[in-house]
């Protein structure tokens, strides 16, 4: 009866009742659907508000190049064009079908195959990059690429990569996959500051995309990513391992055989020497104004049609190029002839690609030797890359002696040569490409700008800039600084220094026992300051360092611009043992060049849209009227006291040479480091600071020379032609300065105000030194000085 009474319940009677953890699973997937739903509207109202955001496409199709970055001279001629000349349009069609697959294997294999977001690239990409915890691999399309290149930036947010993916399927809508792909094959940057394949195959291999072997467009395929991690010029192992994987993915994917593969590896790649032709004059000047376009412009700088003016004017420009290069290759002739660059074996290879490896620079061309007569005529006959055959006669030579014809060093049939064209055209004289290497560097003392600037013998064959760059020992031309350090110290052009050699001592020097000496060990005793300098000894500067104080005049000398960890605390420091750049010594001479102050150097003065608009001007926004002045580095009688002198050095001293310039205002002083490693010649006239360095990029010897032999004929030569047109300077003598026995001295030092040194290899008329100390002090070192004299050979 019981069960009968159970069993007619009603069934909702029957339920058990549900457990809390039923119900919150329940709650949990309603919110979570609820949730859902939510995003997906409001994804999907973003997808709509983005999709109408997203930029006009249409005009890709009548796609045109951006506007070129145009640097130009002070008077306004051309010197360089970046962008319009390194973009070469291609038409899909007429682009390889090799260079093609080679991007297409590195960048987007299965591009073809998959919409405008290969979604499974990005899975993939996105799980190595998980596993691996880095950025391992990327997962653009050539779609996502293209619309990045044209009209995103390269901010890496979540926003600009989900508008990417849009626009690319917005770009994909409106063209076909072929005409993306030839948009992106044309506008990618590649280095070297090309665009397009087309123009980097110019610029890399000087040839048009159509001749391009495997390898090289396999190379080429590799820039995409990175082009300066890439760029066979500059990191050419990475590069060569970049080709060797986009080589495996094409004999993977079926675009190449193994023996193509095998062939492609193997093939050296001859890169262009003159890959930077756009850039036509003052090379050196033009890529440091790139440079610092790029750092502040760096997104748009080839694209923003920027026209950049800088300061350097072109006569003297070409004057400082030719006078440098004629020097080097003098210089060069001085040591002798090396030999041939090159002996090559019988080929049938037409002459320019036997000589693709030996550009040409300048005046000086390459020429294949083809026959050698040892006779009567004793003359060679050699062929120019254009196919040209010459002549060069055993006399006719740019190497101070005569054609090498027998010997080690002899030109032979298959030897590669350098000729230069004599002054009459008729003839052709062997010559050679130097192995030092040199600057100039000129500026203006009142203003700042860079008037000049050569950074070596030629631009193509080596990028390295030694005016702004190259940190050499500046030898004896550092020693004006001492000299005026030591005006404030107490001592001026009368004071008289002992010039005899004598042995500084430990606790002089801090470190070992040291005998400066002399150039040419040529000593004269007690002699002026002047008169020290004028002769550049040695010993007066050490002398006049010691007095002051070591200390002093390496903080008083990195005041005009030096880096002091290049120049430290030491006696040796007198006598130009730290590193300047020819730049930095410039800059400092220009100080006494200018009544004591110094202008920031300058190179670019004027920076304009293509539109006119001034985006940049070297004066910067001042109130009308107001002038740009500088930083008071001396005083003015420092600075008139310490040209006096150097106006002595080029009149009757070491920097004779510079008479030539017919100036009277020239001054200067001659710079030659410790075993002649380095020559300089730093001096000014008519407001014009010029610096001339030569030497090697591994410092060795340059024999017998001196600063006064191989730089300064080179200043002489540049100065000539930089000088024109400008004034010689007159200066007015300033306050605060006194006749003393016929030379100039600080008025207060007439009244007993000068510092009391004890030294007794000074003597001054207004020294405040004890001749007792000076005699005993001296009395008490003359032993231990013997002493070790008797141990110190020789140098």
């Amino acid at each position: 009866m019981e069960q009968q009474t159970q069993e007619n319940l009603p069934k909702k009677q029957a339920r058990k009742p549900q457990s809390r953890l039923a119900r919150n699973v329940k709650f949990g997937l309603g919110l979570t659907v609820g949730l859902a739903l939510a995003g997906a509207l409001a994804g999907g109202w973003w997808l709509r508000q983005a999709w109408q955001d997203l930029p006009n496409v249409e005009h890709l199709a009548q796609y045109k190049p951006a506007l070129p970055l145009r640097i130009f001279s002070s008077e306004g001629e051309l010197l360089a064009e970046y962008g319009e000349e390194r973009r070469e349009f291609l038409p899909l069609q007429q682009i390889p079908l090799r260079m093609r697959q080679a991007l297409l294997a590195i960048e987007d294999a299965r591009f073809y195959e998959h919409g405008a977001v290969d979604f499974l690239g990005l899975t993939r990409a996105t799980l190595a990059n998980v596993v691996t915890g880095r950025h391992a691999q990327g997962a653009s399309t050539i779609t996502m690429q293209v619309a990045r290149g044209f009209f995103l930036s390269r901010d890496k947010t979540v926003q600009r990569k989900l508008t990417e993916m849009l626009l690319a399927y917005k770009l994909e809508q409106h063209y076909g996959k072929d005409k993306l792909l030839e948009l992106y094959m044309n506008q990618i940057y590649l280095g070297e500051r090309s665009y397009g394949f087309s123009a980097a195959s110019n610029i890399y291999f000087d040839k048009p995309l159509a001749e391009l072997t495997v390898a090289e467009a396999a190379m080429l395929a590799g820039l995409p990513k990175a082009p300066s991690a890439y760029n066979p010029v500059a990191n050419p192992t990475r590069a060569k391992l970049r080709q060797r994987y986009i080589l495996q993915r094409m004999r993977e994917l079926g675009d190449i055989t193994q023996a193509e593969y095998d062939a492609a590896v193997a093939e050296p790649l001859l890169l262009n020497q003159s890959r930077n032709s756009s850039v036509q004059a003052a090379a050196y000047a033009v890529e440091e104004a790139r440079q610092l376009i790029l750092q502040s412009y760096p997104e748009g700088a080839y694209s923003m049609g920027l026209d950049v003016t800088t300061t350097i004017r072109m006569a003297p420009q070409r004057a400082a190029d030719q006078a440098l290069r004629n020097g080097l290759l003098n210089a060069q002739a001085r040591r002798g002839y090396r030999g041939p660059e090159a002996r090559l074996p019988a080929s049938s290879d037409s002459v320019a690609r036997q000589l693709s490896p030996y550009p040409d620079s300048g005046e000086l061309q390459a020429a294949l030797v083809r026959k050698v007569d040892n006779g009567g005529k004793r003359q060679l006959t050699a062929q120019l890359r254009n196919g040209d055959e010459i002549s060069v006669t055993a006399s006719e030579t740019r190497l101070g002696g005569k054609l090498p014809l027998e010997g080690k060093l002899a030109v032979a049939e298959g030897s590669v040569i350098r000729v230069v064209q004599g002054q009459a055209k008729k003839h052709w004289l062997l010559t050679q490409m130097p192995e030092m290497e040199g600057a100039v560097i000129s500026v203006d003392a009142q203003s700042g700008e860079i008037v000049a600037m050569a950074g070596g013998f030629d631009f193509y064959r080596n990028h390295y800039n030694h005016a702004t760059q190259a940190y050499r020992q500046p030898g004896s031309s550092f020693k004006p600084f001492v000299y005026s350090a030591a005006l404030e110290k107490g001592y001026f052009p009368g004071s008289e220094v002992d010039d005899t050699q004598r042995l500084l001592l430990p606790q002089e020097t801090g470190a070992q026992p040291w005998r400066p000496r002399n150039y040419g060990d040529n000593y004269e005793g007690f002699i002026s300051v002047r008169r020290g300098l004028v002769r550049s000894k040695n010993l007066v500067a050490v002398s006049l360092m010691q007095a002051s104080g070591p200390a002093y005049v390496q903080q008083f000398s990195t005041g005009f611009g030096f880096d002091s960890a290049r120049n430290p605390v030491s006696l040796p420091l007198a006598l130009g043992a730290g590193a300047v750049t020819p730049l930095q010594l410039a800059q400092a001479y220009s100080v006494f060049a200018n009544e004591g102050v110094q202008m920031p150097p300058k190179l670019i003065k004027e920076v304009r849209s293509r539109g006119g608009a001034v985006l940049f001007s070297d004066a910067g926004p001042r109130p009308k009227g107001e002038e740009i002045t500088g930083t008071q580095i001396i005083s003015a009688r420092n600075a008139y006291v310490m040209d006096s002198m150097l106006r002595d050095v080029v009149k009757s001293g070491t920097g004779r040479g510079a008479l030539a310039l017919g100036r009277s205002d020239a001054a200067g002083k001659t710079g030659t480091s410790n075993n002649a490693y380095d020559a300089w010649f730093a001096g000014y006239s008519s407001g014009l600071v010029s610096v001339v360095w030569l030497g090697y990029d591994q410092p060795k010897s340059l024999g017998n020379a001196t600063g006064g032999t191989l730089a300064l004929p080179v200043w002489r030569d540049y100065m000539q032609v930089a000088v024109q047109g400008r004034r010689e300077q007159v200066r007015s003598e300033p306050e605060g300065l006194a006749m003393l026995d016929g030379d100039y001295v600080y008025a207060e030092y007439l009244d007993g105000d000068c510092v009391q040194d004890n030294y007794d290899f000074i003597h001054s008329s207004v020294s405040c030194g004890s001749a007792k100390a000076n005699e005993a002090r001296s009395l008490s070192e003359a032993r231990e000085r013997e002493q070790i004299l008797k141990s110190f050979s020789e140098e």
